[in-house]
């Protein structure tokens, strides 16, 4: 009886759930895998030319980066199986190049991807491994994407016009397209569906977008950069951040006013910028993780608090940042 006792607990101990951040290091073309539990990296596994973005399946099963190219552009994405920490498959994405901006649909197997070359979202089966559908945005340099909660509808930012496209999904309608500002890179959707926010590369901007009317309804000056926008997962609040100057911003959703700006400092024994990038949230919406460029590290921010809880070392360069729970 003891053993089997044993053993039972042993067994639940391998199926407890573990949370996991994953992270791509553009510069050296690899994906860390890192435990939130003890903070180590429990794998760092190559990837293509120049991963950007990366998504995870909200199962807990797979990761996929986007191997965006450094000055030859990239064509593939890099599927990473959570269970047995391996790479599972590189998919082809044929003409379709520089892949940027990524999400998974909610079956968990199905992700849409940008393609800047070819002025699409793609959406790709990670589990088979093969191109579902494509669909036009209409505009080019479309670099990241946004997706409703059922999946069903894309957003993306357009960086050269300046504009922001809605996608069907479906395949029913055709490309809605909005000007909304010069160089729109950074874009979120709120969790329910009624705005998108995109950042300007150039005036530092923060444009809001009612979705349902179609129209930018306001905006919110930033120092710099406004990198990547990502909204906690209750739509409370929102995160900013701005590499060139080191900062985070926290804004309030409903009254858009700044509840915090946060200077991000490098970890202990690191010189030179931070440089704030990527963003995921927990499930709770307490906590955010920021992958920082110029540091090879992941800071851990305590939303309640808005100060830096730990560092997490990655690799070099990370940029994209997904969190999930295997």
């Amino acid at each position: 009886m003891p053993n089997t006792i044993l053993m039972l607990a042993l067994g639940l101990a391998a199926q407890a759930p573990e949370s996991l951040l994953v992270v791509t290091n553009k510069d050296e073309n690899t994906i860390s895998v890192v435990s939130l539990a003890s903070g180590a990296t429990l794998a760092t596994l190559p990837a293509g030319l120049g991963p950007h973005e990366v998504a995870a399946s909200g199962d807990g099963r797979w990761a996929v980066a986007t191997d965006y190219g450094a000055r030859e552009p990239g064509a593939t994405l890099t599927v990473v199986d959570l269970r047995t920490l391996s790479v599972a498959r590189t998919i082809s994405l044929g003409p379709h190049r520089r892949p940027h901006g990524i999400v998974f649909l909610p079956d968990n197997r199905t992700v849409a991807v940008t393609s800047e070359t070819s002025q699409r979202v793609l959406l790709v089966d990670v589990v088979e491994g093969r191109l579902v559908s494509e669909h036009a945005t209409g505009q080019e340099v479309s670099h990241m994407v946004a997706l409703t909660a059922d999946g069903k509808t894309g957003y993306t930012a357009n960086i050269r016009p300046g504009t922001l496209s809605r996608v069907d999904l479906t395949g029913g309608a055709e490309p809605s397209t909005l000007s909304v500002g010069p160089m729109t890179e950074a874009i979120a959707l709120t969790p329910d569906g009624t705005q998108v926010w995109l950042g300007s590369n150039t005036t530092g901007k923060v444009y809001v977008v009612a979705s349902g009317a179609w129209r930018v309804a306001d905006s919110l000056q930033t120092s710099g950069h406004p990198y990547r926008i990502g909204f906690t997962p209750d739509g409370a609040r929102a995160v900013i951040t701005n590499p060139q100057a080191d900062e985070v911003r926290v804004i309030d959703v409903r009254t858009r006013a700044p509840l915090a700006v946060i200077t991000i400092s490098p970890p202990a024994g690191k010189a030179g910028p931070s440089q704030p990038f990527g963003v995921a949230f927990a499930p709770d919406s307490r906590t955010v993780w920021i992958t920082l460029r110029g540091s090879n590290a992941v800071a851990e921010l305590d939303l309640a608090s808005n100060a830096v809880r730990r560092y997490l070392p990655v690799g070099a360069g990370p940029d994209g940042i997904a969190f999930t729970v295997r």
